[in-house]
């Protein structure tokens, strides 16, 4: 009787553990001309054909473009519609993507919620709990809490001007 659950738990573990392994795996395996293949189609945000895509991305000929679509395809990222155009299938978070989070139609950098943040938090320190004449620990709150929004919103900047798609 005790056997079975142990199984059970065996086998839900290998299923988790092949899930963990399929993350890595799809790091590994898209990368450089795959990897700008799927962001090209990520920013399209349509389907988009084997020569299009060979001519947008200046790659050699339209065979490099099908193998790497075809790779995408066995992943089961991008699927071929009924036209034999390819568009995305599933979104995944690799590479550059992993700074970025994906609302809707809107991919907004993550750095944007931790600016937002600490800016609300600021601004309602400096409107609510600032009192004149200003003490030491007072300056002190405006100067790191300045500091750390205006870092934020530069990393923000800086995330989304670097942006893959």
């Amino acid at each position: 009787m005790q056997r079975y659950p142990s199984r059970i738990n065996r086998r839900v573990k290998s299923f988790s553990e092949a899930d963990e392994d399929q993350k890595v795996n799809l790091e590994t395996i898209i990368k450089g001309t795959t990897l700008d293949i799927y962001f090209y189609l990520l920013r399209k945000k349509d389907a988009a054909g084997v020569r299009e895509i060979q001519r947008s991305l200046g790659l050699s000929s339209p065979s490099v473009s099908s193998y790497h679509l075809e790779k995408l395809a066995n992943l089961e990222v991008v699927r071929k519609n009924r036209f034999g155009n390819y568009e995305i299938a599933k979104k995944i978070d690799i590479g550059a993507l992993k700074q970025f989070v994906i609302l809707g139609n809107y991919t907004l950098p993550r750095f944007l919620f931790y600016a937002m943040f600490i800016s609300i938090v600021f601004i309602g320190y400096v409107l609510f709990f600032l009192t004149w004449p200003l003490s030491t620990g007072e300056v002190f709150a405006l100067i790191f809490g300045g500091c750390g929004s205006i870092i934020c919103w530069i990393e923000t900047l800086f995330c989304w001007q670097t942006r893959p798609f």
